[in-house]
């Protein structure tokens, strides 16, 4: 693991580190077996990244519970950084209580993706994912006026059932629940996960954010032996998926400014 990947903003303190990316997220952050953080500190070794957030964080916490973690980042870093990263969405719906919250009860008889949503889905969970994106963007724009905040938005997963160590209900098994046919639910997915990009796009372009970037990572993993190369479970990327996405899109994307 990369010495200049810090983990926590007590261990940055202790480091004495001068970061220049604090990067606030998710599992795609801090997944124990390789993470978009470990391949960013490979790729650009002469750069420092602070990791704020934990497993299974939501965007939704950026202004509840995480709000104390992110703003004593903010105090110590926020005003030096060369960037902020982002990563959030994912948990906001994945999971039997969060995904289900979107679906139609019964959708056995349905065939096509868009009439299993429910009633204003994926619309407002999008939206409300979006407020917590500005919302965070703003408290760091109090720091930073200059520095580019990059978004990315996942890639399309395979809704196998496989969790970190054995089934999980992330995925499949809402669908299941939901009685959404096998035969669509990687697309059900897929739009979600394509409709999370396209909002960051549109935020990316909205005036008095400052520069934001989104980086369109859905699409950089191959779909080839139904996700075996690439995909670990339902949600995580294999270390060759989190290379390959570092590789493909996100080191270009952040190139000119680390360099």
């Amino acid at each position: 693991m990369p010495g200049n990947v810090l983990w926590g903003v007590h261990t940055a303190l202790a480091a004495n580190a001068a970061p220049d990316v604090l990067m606030i997220g998710d599992s795609w952050f801090w997944y124990p077996f390789d993470n978009l953080a470990t391949e960013l500190g490979g790729r650009f070794p002469r750069s420092t990244f602070v990791v704020i957030g934990r497993n299974g964080a939501e965007a939704a916490e950026w202004s509840g519970t995480a709000r104390k973690a992110i703003d004593f980042g903010f105090d110590m870093y926020a005003g030096s950084v060369r960037a902020l990263m982002l990563s959030g969405g994912g948990n906001d719906v994945a999971g039997r209580d969060d995904f289900l919250r979107l679906l139609n009860t019964d959708c056995s008889a349905f065939s096509q993706i868009g009439q299993c949503w429910k009633a204003t889905q994926p619309l407002a969970i999008v939206t409300g994912i979006m407020n917590a994106y500005r919302e965070v963007i703003v408290r760091f724009r109090a720091y930073n006026k200059s520095a580019p905040v990059f978004l990315h938005n996942y890639d399309h997963p395979w809704p196998t059932g496989a969790g970190v160590f054995g089934p999980a209900d992330w995925l499949r098994d809402p669908m299941d629940l939901a009685k959404v046919r096998p035969a669509i639910q990687r697309e059900l997915f897929t739009f979600l996960i394509d409709e999370l990009g396209r909002a960051q796009a549109l935020l990316a372009q909205e005036p008095g954010l400052g520069p934001v970037i989104a980086v369109g990572t859905a699409g950089a993993l191959p779909d080839t032996d139904g996700g075996k190369s690439w995909w670990a479970n339902e949600l995580h990327p294999t270390p060759a998926g989190f290379r390959r996405l570092v590789s493909a899109r996100l080191g270009g994307a952040m190139a000119p400014t680390l360099a």
